[in-house]
């Protein structure tokens, strides 16, 4: 069965994305996945290893939560989600993910940042669109 990635944040604009990757999956007879991506820590592991255990647990707590509410709101919908965390640079993770042959493409909310702001912020949806090798749906 074909799969949609799904890229999740817990905020209101990735539920909005849950929302419409559901319709889409109605249709295309999908399931989804729902997709959290834990940032790397930036610190010596050597100097820092508790520090870095004890943020990355809570990292990994909150995906879990926040996986967790998509997921119900799927069901909601009427579609089967599974979950999936993984670790890295945003973007890169989701795109290598997408390689895999069940997935169909890729469905991520998007904030509605200007030009501007996203020439200085950088935008994980921007750069998801130009790297990713499957379709990707940016909600707005």
């Amino acid at each position: 069965m074909q799969s949609i990635l799904v890229a999740v944040d817990g905020s209101a604009h990735s539920l909005k994305g849950v929302r419409e990757a559901a319709v889409l999956a109605k249709s295309l007879s999908a399931r989804l996945e729902l997709v959290n991506v834990l940032p790397p820590i930036l610190l010596s592991p050597n100097v820092y290893a508790d520090t870095i255990a004890k943020v990355e647990e809570g990292n990994r707590e909150v995906a879990h939560e926040t996986l967790a509410a998509a997921k119900k709101l799927a069901t909601e919908l009427g579609v089967e989600a599974d979950t999936v965390i993984l670790t890295g640079p945003p973007a890169e993770a989701i795109s290598d993910l997408a390689t895999a042959s069940r997935v169909w493409g890729v469905v991520i909310g998007a904030k509605g940042h200007g030009a501007v702001a996203r020439m200085l912020l950088g935008s994980i949806t921007d750069r998801l669109v130009h790297i990713c090798s499957k379709p990707v749906l940016v909600v707005r």
